[in-house]
């Protein structure tokens, strides 16, 4: 099942998910823009918080699917086709039932919609019935994905990425055509269920192709200590998703009850440009993922702590490098885009790369700690971060606006996983002082900081009245960022490693071509 090098696949992970969500990401913009063209933003602030809305809901999974392809590492490191029916057998029931409550739970949201929407938008269509086929597309999944998890599990993902967004930019294609044509809204959604529907079809027949064994499930089940084992790790990992939907679902909640849902649109769009870059940067890491669970249950120690301290190093050169990127060029673009009517002031760029940054920096303890299957240590952590999230939330945000609502996100990471966090790794994964990651994490900082200002000065002579302007200082700011940083860095270990991986990796592609 898993005949290729873990660096083969997640370089392939990797490559193949860039290129589909950069592509994706080209057609996302001009949906977008047409979207604002035609329908305005107030169905565009509907858009958002319904999306949003339906994440928080999401939590009702509690979690079980990162329990479940936790446990599937092992059996497909072993080959072990026997446990694996077992698991798959479990998953595809326990996700059964959860589709269900989702449909069930999502259905009793509805008569509270308008206590929700502080103002709602003037527009032709039941807003029940837009919240409803949002409703149905949210489950739709639920009912199909044991069968890609094993895809996922095994090292594979590029497989799932490349039909998902295969069949996403056919929907992307069609949706231009039906707004432009026919400017039905309800048309738009529905044709993203019908997408939704065959994506996951499509991937469970595939699945069936690479895993015959999942055609032959009949009425395997797991013994009571490998279910009371899933259900012990569901029950810390269903405090973590529940934070973690609450710290990312609940913003535009907040925004739409505290400011409106104008601003609510707003700011969509730069979610939207936002939520593209971390969904590039997830196809990149996560690429590392499945190796690390796979790396992790073959019980190679050294080899841990070498791989964890560059995979900690790439993460905080990506998002540094990124984060630079984005303060300096968010509003350049909004505004050639879209126009000044549609830009955020500059605070509020600032907290939202602060956190876009404090977040993403979080991915190697956070992927440690799950691939290592410690979902129950320090487990109650997360209802801490809502509580503070929700408090500082309405306190900044009265206090300092809509940048307020980010800022206090960003407090309540920091102050809790950013904490926990690399404890959990270092002591039970790692067997190293924890000083050591908090010190790096420091640094990192400074040099990051250092980078934007000497970055910022060179570029704020480059003025871009344009499209080819923007593109010219984007360029010359990732390369400055890139540079400046890889200078302050070079000496460390964790450059030398991951640079000697690049080297030897390419040496062995082009021998072989």
């Amino acid at each position: 099942m898993n005949e290729r090098s873990r660096t083969e696949n997640v370089v392939t992970n990797i490559w193949i998910g860039v290129l589909f969500q950069t592509i994706s990401l080209i057609l996302g913009f001009v949906s977008r823009t047409i979207f604002i063209k035609i329908l305005g933003s107030e169905y565009l602030g509907l858009n958002s918080l319904f999306t949003n809305i339906l994440t928080i809901l999401s939590f009702a999974e509690l979690g079980i699917g990162g329990a479940i392809v936790f446990s599937m590492y092992k059996p497909l490191a072993n080959h072990d086709i026997k446990k694996l029916k077992k698991i798959v057998n479990f998953f595809k029931k326990t996700y059964f039932k959860i589709g269900v409550i989702i449909l069930i739970i999502g259905t009793l949201i509805i008569p509270l919609i308008p206590l929700i929407i502080s103002d709602v938008p003037n527009i032709k269509e039941s807003i029940y019935l837009i919240y409803f086929l949002f409703l149905i597309d949210t489950s739709i999944s639920y009912f199909f994905s044991y069968k890609t998890s094993l895809i996922t599990a095994d090292q594979k993902n590029y497989i799932v990425i490349t039909y998902t967004y295969l069949f996403k930019i056919v929907q992307i294609i069609v949706q231009l055509l039906v707004l432009q044509f026919t400017k039905e809204y309800i048309l738009y959604l529905v044709l993203q269920i019908i997408t939704t529907f065959i994506t996951n079809i499509y991937l469970s027949r595939k699945a069936e192709k690479m895993y015959p064994f999942v055609k032959e499930l009949k009425n395997e089940e797991l013994e009571k200590k490998d279910r009371d084992t899933i259900y012990n790790n569901v029950k810390a990992l269903f405090i973590y998703k529940f934070s973690s939907v609450i710290l990312n679902g609940t913003d535009s909640i907040i925004i739409s009850k505290m400011f409106g849902i104008i601003i609510l649109g707003l700011y969509s769009n730069y979610y939207l440009l936002l939520n593209a870059v971390v969904l590039i940067i997830t196809q990149i890491l996560n690429a590392f993922t499945s190796s690390i669970g796979n790396l992790i249950a073959k019980n190679e120690k050294e080899k841990e702590k070498i791989v964890f301290n560059e995979l900690f190093y790439f993460t905080v050169f990506i998002y540094g490098v990124v984060a630079i990127c984005l303060y300096n060029l968010f509003n350049n673009f909004v505004n050639i885009w879209l126009g000044s009517d549609y830009l955020l002031d500059d605070i509020v760029i600032l907290a939202l790369v602060l956190h876009f940054y404090i977040n993403g920096v979080q991915f190697s303890t956070y992927t440690y700690r799950n691939t290592a299957g410690l979902f129950r240590k320090f487990r109650y952590s997360p209802i801490i971060a809502v509580i503070l999230n929700i408090g500082f939330s309405i306190l900044l945000g009265k206090m300092m606006g809509l940048a307020g609502v980010f800022f206090a996100t960003s407090i309540a990471r920091i102050l809790t996983s950013g904490i926990i966090d690399p404890i959990i790794v270092y002591k039970y994964v790692l067997k190293e002082k924890v000083s050591k990651y908090y010190l790096r994490y420091i640094l990192y900082f400074i040099g990051i900081l250092i980078t934007y200002g000497v970055t910022y000065y060179i570029t704020s002579f480059i003025k871009t009245p344009n499209l080819l302007m923007f593109f010219v200082k984007a360029l010359i700011t990732l390369i400055l960022a890139s540079g400046i940083f890889i200078i302050f860095t070079k000496k460390t270990e964790e450059f030398q490693n991951v640079k000697n991986s690049v080297i030897n990796f390419l040496k062995k592609r082009l021998k072989f071509l």
